[in-house]
């Protein structure tokens, strides 16, 4: 990050629209002009973020400005850091404020909400997403944020208090629910969520889903069409290519090599034994938030791309009667690097798993009444702890690889009987 000044700068390119009695200046060192705190209302576009040709015509694209509070959002909480937007995101947010004061905000409420800039102020301002160290002038930005803020809640009022309850009626209408319905009958909360608008799409068609595309439920990735099930099995898709969803089970990981081995035990319907005949062949891989690995997404269900099967493998246990499944897979080059997909859910889609959660339970109570909704918070609280014991494994094995680098380590916690799968840390 550059060195903090008085004042923050962001770069504009030099095709600009600017206000001559604006402060600008010259750096000599790129094709960039440096903008510092000036309104938002003196460039006529948000230019000082992007690229002007990426922008519609009002000057504001919600998309790049929800990639921006993102970015700064995830900082903070996770890495608890201010990350290398930082001072873009206060560059712009100086510029909003000023605008407000001088009575001609450019901003309008349905860019506040579709790009989460309601929820980019309040993790700013949340004392448990201070950094450590905190910067110097880290106290000056949540005093700017802090008075943003109250300038949106006395413009929009009621609206802006009331913007998540929004989100949460629309979540099923026009959200990240729509055409999702909750199954009725069921025992298995596994096939929780349908749908009955599942269109089979071509591979050529199926390739608009980019690695990292992230749903609610596995419900909702059939709606879209990339698997062919609401529950955990594989499918293919018209010219063969299959899609495998990992929702249980666990995987061991060697990063180095990009191979993973997936390791799941149940019934023999639960080991997909179609893929026999699909070793070394290429598949997409849909990961779930209950899956043990480092590579699982926080909540939700994301499309982690293609990957290539190397082996299957399958024993029984005459003791337990389970089969397991050992699945070793090779992801696929030339795709978006791993350390990219594992950012993803974002904080915007965390918002709206907090939110399917909300709707779950109520849908559970409405539909299913009392007693499978305390079943449904019990299982959920079960998950919670699952999760939380999983991660904490996994971080002491992370600790134990640190300290002996180049030897062969376990990547996650081995099973409780039979050995442990390794990886070598190069």
């Amino acid at each position: 990050m550059r060195g903090r000044t008085a004042a923050y700068c962001f770069h504009v390119p030099l095709t600009a629209r600017f206000d001559p009695e604006s402060s600008w200046g010259f750096n000599g060192s790129s094709d960039y002009l440096i903008y510092s705190r000036n309104p938002l209302s003196v460039l006529g576009s948000t230019e000082t973020l992007h690229n002007s040709t990426l922008l519609p015509s009002d000057g504001l694209d919600n998309n790049l400005l929800l990639n921006l509070s993102d970015c700064v959002r995830a900082d903070l909480g996770d890495k608890r850091s201010l990350g290398l937007r930082w001072e873009e995101a206060m560059g712009f947010l100086s510029a909003v404020l000023k605008d407000e004061i001088c009575g001609v905000p450019r901003i309008d409420f349905s860019t506040i909400q579709k790009a989460r800039l309601d929820k980019l102020l309040s993790d700013i301002i949340n004392p448990r997403n201070r950094p450590s160290p905190t910067p110097t002038r880290f106290r000056d930005d949540v005093i700017m944020v802090e008075k943003l803020q109250r300038l949106w809640r006395t413009r929009f009022r009621e609206q802006y208090f009331t913007v998540d309850q929004e989100r949460y009626f629309n979540l099923p209408k026009t959200g990240r629910l729509r055409n999702v319905i909750m199954s009725s009958g069921t025992e298995n909360n596994q096939c929780l969520w349908t749908t009955q608008l599942f269109g089979t799409l071509s591979e050529f068609e199926g390739n608009q889903f980019e690695t990292g595309h992230w749903w609610l439920n596995l419900a909702c990735a059939y709606r879209d069409s990339i698997v062919g099930s609401v529950i955990e099995t594989s499918t293919k898709g018209k010219y063969g290519i299959a899609a495998l969803p990992l929702m249980t089970g666990r995987e061991d990981v060697n990063l180095s090599e990009g191979i993973v081995t997936y390791i799941r035990e149940g019934k023999i319907s639960d080991i997909h034994l179609s893929l026999i005949s699909r070793v070394g062949s290429k598949i997409r891989i849909l990961r779930g938030h209950k899956l043990q690995s480092p590579l699982a997404p926080k909540a939700g269900v994301r499309y982690d791309g293609l990957y290539k099967i190397l082996q299957y493998g399958q024993k029984l246990d005459v003791n337990t009667e389970l089969h397991q499944l050992a699945l070793k897979l090779e992801r696929v080059k030339n795709q978006l690097p791993v350390e990219e997909v594992i950012k993803i859910p974002r904080p915007s889609q965390l918002d709206d798993w907090e939110l399917f959660e909300k709707y779950e339970g109520e849908m559970m109570n409405q539909r299913r009444g009392p007693q499978a909704w305390m079943d449904w918070k019990m299982e959920k609280a079960q998950e919670k702890i699952d999760r939380e014991q999983y991660m904490r494994a996994l971080a002491f094995h992370t600790s134990l690889e640190l300290a002996k680098i180049g030897q062969l380590i376990p990547l996650v916690e081995p099973p409780a009987k039979g050995p442990g799968r390794y990886s070598r840390i190069i």
